[in-house]
């Protein structure tokens, strides 16, 4: 699924003008607007072939909304944890979240989870010279999925090599 191009989307807003100028009786300023948005949203949408259903894990997904295949990368109940081949931090979105009436499965492979040269699931590490410590949840390429006392938290690989020490176990 692209973007219609911008040639397309010029198109499709002059027809609906067209459309708007010889309307009788003459449409008010919201109706106009509430055309405008709703068709624009369609044309976005309109190339959407196989939706996603139900996110989870393992799922990659393609959208208007992001620039690149994206990836879950983890869940719980209510959200999900999306990353794709450049983020730094991901987003957490929620499962039941209407957005997702927008995307489209894709098989690509690139920025796929679990790929993280530094980190890894399972991995301990502390903050704040020790005083909080953390499990990675999941990984991105470039960033981190953190369990912490107020729910997950992603971070940057950046920001974990120099905020976060990581923590041996010696029972392991």
């Amino acid at each position: 699924m692209a973007l219609p191009s911008r040639t397309e989307q010029i198109d499709h807003i002059q027809k609906f003008l067209e459309q708007a100028a010889d309307a009788e009786p003459a449409w008010s300023l919201q109706q106009i607007a509430t055309k405008i948005v709703d068709g624009y949203h369609d044309l976005l949408t309109s190339g959407i072939k196989k939706g996603v259903g139900v996110p989870h894990v393992g799922l990659t997904f393609k959208s208007p909304f992001f620039t690149r295949a994206t990836h879950v990368a983890w869940s719980d109940d209510t959200r999900v944890w999306v990353v794709d081949a450049t983020s730094h931090y991901g987003s957490l979105i929620r499962i039941d979240s209407p957005i997702w009436a927008n995307m489209e499965i894709s098989t690509a492979k690139a920025g796929a989870p679990g790929n993280n040269p530094d980190w890894k699931v399972g991995d301990k590490v502390s903050s704040m010279q020790r005083a909080n410590h953390h499990t990675v949840l999941a990984t991105g390429d470039k960033c981190v999925l953190l369990s912490t006392h107020a729910g997950p938290m992603a971070e940057s690989n950046e920001n974990m090599n120099r905020f976060y020490q990581k923590e041996l176990s010696l029972w392991t």
